[in-house]
């Protein structure tokens, strides 16, 4: 806490013992919804995490599958592979290569296009999240702002008024002195 906090905490107690208790009341009731705003936003945003958890534990369930079919694609690979018998044939080894060739890509195409889906919508969210996240601070800090300039306002007046009624007493006072000297 700066030392400018600590004279404006000061400064707020004496301006608050100065209020009436409708006044503090109605101060601390303003202050309670303003809390219940900014909890409300951070349920919102935790909400935002525990999707973005949710997601991010897909994506790791995703990975694990597509090394389950990188795994299934290298035991097919051994399957189709040449015997010793087909190899002796000609034109058997280039058949045979080009075939599990084509296999091969439009498996390999498939994962990649399956990954890279995966990644578009984690990223997609990701980016979601962190505009929520943005937009979210900057509205607590609007609300916060907004209840400091209140809070001044309302304790201007109070001095306003604190000075007006002073004033007043003080110069019945004088008036009363002034009475008794004659």
């Amino acid at each position: 806490m700066s030392l400018f906090q600590n004279e404006n905490i000061t400064e707020q107690d004496t301006n608050y013992k100065s209020m009436g208790k409708s006044q503090l009341i109605m101060l601390l009731q303003s202050q309670k919804s303003d809390i219940d705003a900014l909890e409300r936003k951070l349920g919102k945003t935790a909400a935002l995490e525990e999707e973005n958890k949710r997601l991010t534990e897909q994506t790791a369930a995703l990975g694990a599958e597509n090394e389950a079919l990188k795994a299934r694609i290298a035991e097919l690979e051994e399957q189709l592979a040449p015997k010793d018998s087909e190899l002796n044939e000609p034109g058997s080894i280039a058949e045979m290569a080009f075939s599990v060739n084509g296999v091969m890509n439009a498996a390999q195409k498939a994962a990649d296009d399956y990954l890279a889906k995966i990644k578009e919508m984690h990223d997609n969210m990701s980016h979601e999240y962190s505009e929520y996240e943005t937009a979210a601070r900057q509205k607590a800090d609007a609300i916060m702002k907004n209840a400091v300039e209140e809070a001044d306002a309302v304790k201007m007046k109070a001095r306003t008024e604190a000075n007006d009624i002073w004033n007043t007493l003080q110069k019945r006072l004088d008036n009363y002195i002034s009475d008794k000297k004659q």
